[in-house]
């Protein structure tokens, strides 16, 4: 019975630093978009981030500067990944064509957003360390 016990207890708090690590890892994607979507280039179009047991992202690039925000509203494409993996991604630990071909990413509506999102990020990343 107390192995049944502790183990509930371990699990559990397993499940809250993933949780934790969850929400530092959207808020550090928060941070990370608004630094570069601040110039003058436009997403023109609405991106979302589904981050399972976390918050939602959204870039709504219809708007002058982009708008970062945590709305859960319809958007022009839809990313349903890992907070953790989406982080590592921005920070370029990971490379976010392994992990869409290996069914760790799912699209959905229109992929040619992503891929305006790129450069955006790169150039910011460019800069930075300038």
């Amino acid at each position: 019975m107390r192995d049944g016990i502790a183990m509930a207890q371990t699990e559990k708090a397993s499940a809250g630093r993933m949780a934790q690590a969850a929400a530092q890892a959207v808020d550090e994607i928060e941070a990370l978009l608004k630094a570069a979507l601040t110039g003058g280039m436009s997403l023109g179009a609405t991106l979302k981030f589904v981050h399972p047991g976390a918050d939602v992202l959204v870039i709504d690039g219809t708007k002058t500067p982009n708008e970062v925000h945590r709305r859960d509203v319809p958007a022009d494409c839809t990313i349903h990944i890992d907070p953790v993996l989406n982080l590592n991604i921005f920070q370029r630990h990971i490379d976010q064509n392994v992990a869409f071909r290996q069914g760790h990413i799912r699209i959905v509506g229109d992929p040619t957003i992503v891929a305006r999102l790129r450069p955006i990020m790169a150039r910011h990343e460019g800069a930075v360390r300038d």
